[in-house]
């Protein structure tokens, strides 16, 4: 990570009863759009409330954008929570806009921003219906657009596409990832893997209060030295003496079979002429050899199963 880092938090503890929900957490976000991934239950959702001043910790610090006056830090954040914040009672632009006057704005400002916001969200002529009419995905919309209304440089969605379909899902990530083209900082906390490897640069992996592991996306899943994934074809006794022969000298991470034939992660491959040595002692054909690529699930079942702590 290059340049000041737009959020810092060191050391913080949040306590709910025996209950810890951030323990010693440290950790620096930078500018970009940002996953805060973990199992539910894990501190993001805590870690968020912390930043929005609604969770007080018991211990530690933190900080947002250094440059801003703390008295001025709620006019530059856009918060989408998890559960429900809709009015019933309100239609969308009703609702857009009594959040854009609440954000300081004046009343034309308001009702201007809250129709060229609900545009962006493709919300239409909805916007003149009841809120408790909508589905879920237009409500999530409209959660979205009363974040926005005021252009805050810093915006925090706490499980933005929760209880959407997958169109809604994607569409809602296309949204994330227009808002991140405009130069601000996005915290998109969800336990959901794929979507934050789709739309986020960079990563925080959270569990029990802690910060396990974080750093840019790209970074993260690149493959270790020597890991390579391999496709073997042959009979079940020529794969496990394949197997056997590699497992002498090397670590076979997993092996998921299929009819006739193997797929492998290995570590610890130095030399292709050693491998394809074991493959003509041992009866197998190779369909491919190549180095692995690991998906963000493979960083986070790494994360968790080493038990990495990078926090102070």
């Amino acid at each position: 990570m290059s340049g000041t880092p737009k959020i810092q938090a060191r050391d913080l503890l949040v306590r709910y009863g025996d209950v810890i929900a951030l323990d010693s957490f440290t950790a620096d976000i930078p500018e970009g759009v940002v996953g805060i991934l973990g199992p539910n239950g894990a501190g993001k959702t805590t870690f968020i409330k912390v930043l929005l001043g609604l969770t007080e910790p018991q211990r530690g610090t933190y900080v947002i954008n250094a440059e801003v006056p703390p008295s001025e830090i709620h006019d530059i954040i856009g918060f989408m929570p998890e559960n429900e914040c809709l009015k019933g009672g309100m239609n969308a632009f009703e609702m857009v806009s009594y959040m854009g006057s609440l954000s300081g704005m004046s009343t034309i400002d308001a009702i201007q921003r809250a129709h060229e916001v609900l545009d962006f969200v493709d919300v239409g002529e909805e916007r003149y219906r009841e809120i408790s009419s909508y589905s879920t995905g237009m409500k999530q919309r409209v959660k979205l657009a009363q974040a926005i209304v005021h252009d805050p440089e810093i915006l925090m969605l706490d499980e933005p596409t929760n209880g959407m379909d997958p169109e809604g899902r994607e569409e809602m990530l296309d949204l994330i990832e227009k808002i991140g083209m405009f130069g601000k900082t996005i915290l998109v906390s969800s336990h959901l893997l794929h979507e934050v490897e789709q739309v986020c640069g960079y990563a925080a992996i959270i569990n029990e209060g802690k910060l396990l592991r974080q750093g840019n996306i790209k970074e993260l899943l690149q493959s270790e030295e020597g890991r390579y994934r391999i496709k073997v074809r042959g009979s079940k006794d020529s794969i496990d003496g394949f197997v056997r022969a590699l497992k002498r000298d090397h670590h076979v991470e997993s092996r998921i079979d299929e009819s006739e034939q193997a797929t492998l992660v290995v570590k610890g491959i130095d030399d292709s002429d050693e491998l394809l040595d074991l493959v003509r002692g041992s009866g197998v054909q190779i369909r491919y050899y190549r180095p692995d690529i690991l998906s963000l699930e493979d960083v986070f079942i790494e994360t968790f199963e080493g038990g990495e702590y990078l926090g102070d």
